[in-house]
């Protein structure tokens, strides 16, 4: 044994329990499903993390089931040795047996500078701890370029955590741990930059490299996915008081969630993951995203100035085009939500956790009437709030081995054919499938709905009941309950009426919402309407045609609106309403999203950014007849289509993976004990 090998690990003492002796020889490792390269394997299923993943038994992959030592002999490395056990209680090899099972995401730093030496040394040390096996495991290896390297299919014990290897997954993401400024010259030249902090773990201090984005990017994919696959798992880090505990937990078995090597060593001599940044963390999980990448803004961001820098990209992006505003659309139809512009296929992500309710997939008349409707309930300032948020116009890719949407993957198993077969049919389906802050839900569609065009998304977030005193600092309600699909609140209508003619169309529409004066834009950006959904099977055809205010418009006239703007987009029905809890009335307070989401980020953060002051009303509208032009706004074709948006590529995304023979085989002292 090499006595310069790290580790890291001792970061894996790993010895199995007494009671759990490891088989003399491990089976042949399971044959994983398709994956497409993004794809981690638990109970031989192919689970999507979004990130560049190298299987264990890819050509470039780094295998934990050999039984031997890896480049190297003498010692251990000389008889057949598992580099894994059983799990304690794991008697049937299937995912439903191992999600009773784990609770556990178990971060390490290696204590390398990357992933190739980090196997060497895990595959290859004398088993510590007194036991007389060779090799330690962790599932997976994070290395420096966000390049995620998976081991051992997740049934697997590793043995990377002590006592917590049966209920636990364990990572080794690449970070050399303590700075040492002697070392530099053995370094890649990347170490001379990379940021560094001073943490103060079980009392000791260390001056600590930091993790790279890269490396944020993978921690972050992983730990949503493994949360979907474990039910038992929770998006919680040890903390008291709204601090990160950089302690050992007391009963370390009895936490579930993600926690660092530093919080299950009873020994209390691990301070892995360093310099960890365990709120960052926390904010991807717990925290709300953006459904598109907002200029620079994935997250919702959790401090003042950079929420205020938020919240005017997020509003000019929204705001930038003629038509798509919230609360209104032209000829005073509601529209509960707002329009994103992105470039086509982008993807479009959960906003926090929640389970997805309904979804459909379909188009008509080149417009996608496609959509996903999830459950949040979250609880900000002690408070429990329930919404929902349907995002539309998407592009839901076709079921089959590609397919990278999680959800939808979950209904590729064979006792989901109903569901894939109503999908498939363009039919609402009624679901219950959880999500994670920040998954993948699909991607950017094409919208065609009259003066609406182009690819853009349409979000919106409404609630069943008002939100709780307090949280509903910032907004004000609007009661237009016995409205109908068309305005009748003179107060809205007669902020949006330029001529005063009673009537909103698409001129007057862009004239608030880019003209000079913010006042009237800002009230409706904070407006709440309380009224019956538009999209709901309430508003039908017999009851549009003999509205009041179209009564001077001909029938064929209001027949073709129907079409055009409502009949493709229904998706609430009783069925529906009873299934994911909502009103058979469809009646809900509809909220500006964009707004909804920076006030619950501002007051999860106990943050206070300002808002204008109230200048909306209540009053009603006596009803009158439409003119032709705001009719002929959503029957004519526009007369200019929007040009395709060209944007910067995203950032965060990763390189694919390097060969191995690319990554220099370093080998350094361990930096993972006190």
């Amino acid at each position: 044994m090499v006595s310069t090998l790290p580790h890291i690990l001792l970061a894996l003492l790993a010895a199995a329990p007494a009671d759990e002796p490891a088989p003399a020889l491990p089976p042949g490792p399971p044959t994983p499903g398709p994956t497409r390269g993004t794809s981690i394997i638990a109970a031989g299923q192919p689970f999507d993390v979004g990130r560049t993943v190298v299987l264990w038994n890819d050509d470039q992959g780094f295998d934990a089931y050999h039984v031997r030592c890896i480049d190297q002999t003498g010692g251990c490395c000389d008889f057949d040795s598992p580099r894994f056990g059983t799990r304690k209680g794991f008697t049937k090899r299937t995912l439903e047996n191992l999600q009773a099972i784990v609770s556990q995401f178990v971060l390490h730093f290696d204590g390398c500078v990357n992933s190739r030496s980090c196997f060497k040394s895990m595959h290859n040390r004398t088993r510590p701890g007194g036991g007389t096996g060779c090799g330690l495991s962790a599932h997976f290896m994070i290395d420096t370029d966000g390049t995620i390297y998976q081991t051992l299919d997740l049934a697997e014990r590793a043995y990377h955590a002590e006592q917590e290897n049966s209920i636990s997954i364990g990572v080794e993401i690449c970070n050399r741990g303590r700075y040492n400024p002697d070392e530099m010259h053995k370094l890649p030249p990347e170490w001379r930059t990379r940021p560094r902090k001073v943490v103060i773990i079980n009392g000791a201090k260390y001056d600590a490299y930091d993790f790279r984005p890269e490396q944020y990017e993978s921690i972050v994919a992983v730990t949503r996915t493994l949360l979907r696959i474990f039910p038992k798992m929770k998006p919680e880090v040890p903390e008291k008081n709204g601090e990160v505990i950089m302690d050992t937990l007391e009963d370390p078995l009895s936490f579930h969630g993600i926690v660092g090597h530093l919080h299950v060593d009873l020994d209390k001599q691990k301070w892995d993951p360093g310099a960890l940044d365990w709120k960052r963390i926390l904010r991807a999980l717990q925290g709300f995203v953006f459904p598109v990448q907002i200029r620079a803004f994935t997250e919702v961001p959790r401090t003042r100035d950079d929420l205020l820098a938020a919240r005017k990209a997020a509003f000019y992006m929204s705001e930038e085009r003629a038509t798509g505003f919230f609360p209104l659309a032209p000829g005073r139809l509601w529209h509960s939500g707002v329009h994103l512009r992105v470039r086509t296929g982008s993807p479009v992500v959960a906003p926090t956790r929640g389970r997805l309710v309904a979804a459909r997939r379909g188009e008509r008349n080149g417009s996608s009437t496609s959509f996903v409707l999830i459950r949040h309930e979250v609880e900000v300032e002690g408070q429990v709030i329930v919404f929902f948020s349907l995002l539309a116009h998407l592009d839901l890719p076709a079921f089959g081995a590609d397919n990278p949407v999680p959800w939808m993957q979950a209904l590729m198993q064979p006792d989901r054919a109903a569901a894939r077969a109503s999908l498939d049919k363009g039919t609402v389906t009624l679901l219950d499938e959880r999500v994670e802050t920040g998954d993948l839900l699909g991607h950017v569609g094409h919208v065609a709905r009259g003066p609406e065009q182009g690819t853009e998304l349409h979000f919106e977030i409404f609630t069943v009941d008002k939100l709780p005193a307090g949280l509903d600092r910032g907004f004000r309600y609007l009661n237009a309950s016995t409205d109908g699909p068309i305005a009748r609140r003179a107060g809205l209508v007669t902020l949006l009426d330029k001529n005063n003619d009673g009537q909103v169309d698409e001129a007057e529409l862009a004239a608030v919402f880019h003209g000079p004066d913010p006042t009237k834009r800002q009230a409706l950006r904070r407006v709440v309407i309380r009224h019956r959904h538009e999209w709901g099977d309430r508003t039908t055809l017999q009851e549009f045609l003999g509205l009041r205010e179209l009564s001077a418009v001909p029938e064929a006239d209001r027949r073709k609106l129907y079409v055009i703007a409502i009949a493709p987009y229904l998706f609430w029905n009783d069925t529906l309403a009873e299934h994911a809890g909502l009103p058979k009335d469809q009646i809900v307070y509809s909220y500006n999203p964009l707004t909804f989401l920076l006030t619950l980020a501002a007051h999860a953060t106990k943050v206070d950014i300002p808002w204008p002051r109230e200048i909306l009303t209540d009053a009603g509208l006596e009803p009158r007849r439409l003119s032709l032009v705001p009719v002929l706004d959503w029957t004519k074709p526009p007369s200019t289509l929007p040009a395709e948006l060209k944007l910067p590529p995203l950032i965060g995304k990763d390189l694919g993976p390097k060969r191995r023979d690319q990554i220099p085989l370093i080998e350094l002292a361990p930096t993972d004990h006190r």
